[in-house]
């Protein structure tokens, strides 16, 4: 009961469990999305894109896309940590 009373009154939070959830969902979740509808967008415009677009070009394109998707995931993963960070510093000033 008194679980409950703490976490009504807000003396405890549930934004460190919260944090791994989100985490997850746009770690996973979001890419897996986004790669599915461009996968949808890039089959109604092959012949726009393959006219546009030097086939010399698409391999250079695809690990350029592959380097923003790696830097992305790795500021997604610090944001997350200095969350982290910063709900410790708080418990530990509480204390």
């Amino acid at each position: 009961m008194q679980e409950l009373y703490d976490f009504l009154s807000f003396k405890t939070f549930i934004s460190p469990y919260m944090l791994f959830v989100f985490y997850y969902l746009g770690a996973v979740f979001v890419p897996y999305l986004c790669f599915k509808y461009a996968k949808k967008f890039y089959i109604y415009f092959r012949s726009s894109v393959e006219e546009i677009l030097p086939h010399q070009y698409r391999f250079k394109i695809f690990l350029l896309s592959l380097g923003m998707f790696l830097f992305l995931e790795i500021l997604w993963r610090m944001m997350f940590e200095y969350l982290l960070a910063f709900l410790q510093i708080r418990d530990a000033l509480v204390l």
